[in-house]
């Protein structure tokens, strides 16, 4: 019988761990940056829909933004949780808030704070304008570009 050498083994066996919880910390990394960017998205698909909605529809604007916020698909989020969702209408601005949160599988990962919890907000306010406020605003521009260069065409 011929004797070898364990020493690569033990090496192995010290060092795989260590590689194989650097990929999957990198991996959940990655969901969490997926679902915060997935999150953005909607927010501001919301908030354009809010600001596009009009008073004179049949249902009211506060409903359908309601029904909009409620149809929010939320099981396409990897490892992400919806913790809040707000919309509102103020004076023609319309604004959306949200936040959400990762929770990490297991309780040392988080080395950059003490919890296991990792969250996120975001929000987004468009001014809704009245069409006779925007062809207001386009007169206003026209004029300012004709004043700063009067011999362009247009």
């Amino acid at each position: 019988m011929k004797k070898e050498n364990a020493y690569l083994t033990v090496e192995a066996a010290l060092v795989f761990p260590m590689v194989l919880g650097a990929v999957l910390f990198v991996v959940y990394m990655l969901l969490f940056q997926y679902d915060r960017c997935l999150f953005e998205q909607d927010l501001g698909a919301i908030a354009l829909y809010g600001s596009l909605v009009r008073d004179s529809d049949t249902m009211g604007v506060k409903e359908k933004i309601q029904e909009r916020v409620g149809k929010l698909y939320r099981e396409k989020y990897a490892a992400w949780n919806i913790t809040s969702l707000d919309a509102s209408l103020n004076k023609n601005r319309f604004s959306v808030r949200g936040s959400g949160e990762l929770s990490f599988p297991l309780p040392g990962w988080n080395i950059w704070g003490g919890s296991s919890l990792w969250d996120t907000r975001a929000e987004y306010e468009y001014c809704r304008l009245s069409p006779v406020t925007f062809i207001r605003k386009c007169h206003k521009f026209k004029k300012f570009i004709e004043r700063e260069h009067p011999h362009a065409e247009y």
